[in-house]
């Protein structure tokens, strides 16, 4: 149980990510014809409370849609499924809805390269390591110009249709992803 809501989930160790299925309280809250939604994380665990229980959340929905955009990786055309969609009602009847995607802050900023090994790559072990150091660089950079691409044409695709974007990372969602936060 988390927050009164029953999850069913498991811990995969190898990622060190939560992930399970998610036991939907409000059904008829979530989008219909779309995928029951399968949380890989305990952040897209906790969204996925804030939508089901908040009176506000009118409809949502887990990666219920792709949008195209051009892979820097693979350098084609790919899909990409965002998070969450969400429609949320206020008090005074006006509706605004959301397109979330949910991810760490360190897959949304370009990192900095490692520093060279004091007295030069001479070494041959200390060259090694700094290799492998700089191909993980390599991989974390790419991994965040994947989601530049990605993101870029979300906030097109949310422009044409008149949707809020958001990345949701722990730099702007407070104490929500913080490890004792239970909502």
């Amino acid at each position: 149980m988390l927050g009164g809501i029953q999850v069913s989930s498991q811990h995969n160790y190898y990622t060190d990510c939560k992930k399970g299925e998610y036991k939907l309280r409000n059904p008829q809250k979530y989008m219909p014809d779309i995928d029951p939604p399968v949380f890989k994380s305990s952040w897209e665990e906790k969204f996925f409370i804030l939508c089901d229980v908040n009176p506000f959340v009118t409809l949502w929905g887990y990666e219920p849609f792709g949008i195209s955009y051009y892979s820097p990786l693979y350098m084609r055309q790919s899909i990409y499924k965002p998070d969450i969609y969400l429609e949320c009602k206020y008090q005074d009847g006006f509706v605004d809805r959301y397109l979330i995607e949910i991810k760490p802050d360190s897959y949304a900023t370009i990192a900095k390269p490692p520093t060279p090994p004091k007295g030069g790559l001479t070494d041959p072990k200390k060259m090694a390591r700094f290799q492998k150091k700089m191909a993980a660089f390599d991989r974390k950079n790419m991994d965040v110009l994947v989601n530049q691409a990605k993101w870029e044409a979300a906030m097109l695709w949310c422009k044409a249709q008149g949707v809020n974007w958001l990345v949701a990372t722990e730099a702007n969602m407070g104490d929500l992803f913080k490890q004792s936060t239970i909502i």
